[in-house]
């Protein structure tokens, strides 16, 4: 099975490595510039190609590993080309984009798919190192989708098969989890900022309540790993919280609003919780002016 890239950016240079690592035959990589086609390919003891031709003609699976923009105008080039063969795999590795976004490839007989890695790559020596144990979600053709599957196997990778056209769904919530997180973060240490603490000196200090309450949704599940004033139904807390944001910092009050109220949602649904004390604070949180 022989593998080539087209664009050789963090994430193909990093998938090549890890390939070949595991033992895959990577053909080489072509990208905008050849000077990192050159850089992917002396780690991935493969070659620099300079046309699709060339590359193309001598793979198996051809991964799309350009930044998200730059998909469509490779299927372009390959179609305009016409170097693809009949049976031929065509892979992008983006999170945003379905495996449609091929879908002009198959009129030349190829399988389209996308395959995306649930991980950030900030550098290649760091992301090798986490795609050991990265989850990968692929999609796309029924035909050749073992073929991928056995490739995911092989690298020891546990991966999701979704459905095409829930794609755009799944990396929402990967977005709300690795991006909104960090805003998150920011709104809480605003707090700590608007009483005069320094926020560096916040992070350290909160860290291990970060950690901890991720170790929690890890062992235990969201509504199990929830804790406060919410889950323990203090009424007087949250409405001393209200108020004193409400006077201190009210910008912020709309937002921790919609916060705390789908927490209380989520809070619902732990059986022993009071379902009085649940309605009361809903109505508290509804309630109060922005």
């Amino acid at each position: 099975m022989k593998i080539c890239f087209i664009g050789a950016g963090k994430v193909g240079t990093s998938f090549g490595l890890y390939l070949s690592q595991k033992g895959f035959n990577v053909v080489g990589y072509l990208s905008r510039s050849f000077e990192s086609a050159k850089k992917a390919a002396h780690l991935t003891n493969s070659m620099a190609y300079k046309n699709l031709s060339s590359l193309i003609g001598k793979s198996d699976i051809i991964f799309i590993t350009t930044n998200d923009d730059s998909i469509e105008n490779v299927v372009n080039q390959l179609s305009q080309a016409r170097v693809l063969n009949k049976g031929q795999i065509v892979v992008h590795m983006s999170g945003s984009y379905s495996s449609s976004i091929l879908s002009d490839l198959e009129k030349f007989g190829c399988y389209v798919y996308s395959m995306h890695p649930l991980q950030s790559f900030a550098n290649v020596e760091n992301s090798i190192k986490k795609l050991e144990n990265t989850v990968f979600t692929i999609e796309g053709s029924i035909e050749k989708m073992s073929v991928l599957e056995s490739v995911l196997k092989k690298t020891g990778n546990e991966y999701f098969k979704i459905d095409s056209n829930l794609k755009t769904i799944y990396h929402a919530g990967a977005c709300v989890i690795s991006n909104y997180l960090v805003t998150l973060m920011d709104f809480g240490l605003s707090f700590f900022s608007s009483i005069g603490i320094d926020e560096n000196d916040a992070f350290k200090a909160v860290y291990p309540l970060i950690e901890g309450t991720i170790e929690n949704v890890k062992n235990l599940g969201c509504k199990n790993a929830l804790t406060g004033p919410i889950s323990r139904g203090d009424i007087n807390t949250i409405e001393n919280h209200l108020n004193s944001i409400k006077v201190n910092i009210p910008n912020k009050l709309s937002f921790y609003k919609i916060m705390a109220l789908m927490t209380l949602d989520l809070s619902s649904k732990i059986p022993s919780q009071n379902k009085e004390k649940i309605e009361m604070l809903r109505k508290i949180l509804q309630g109060v002016d922005s």
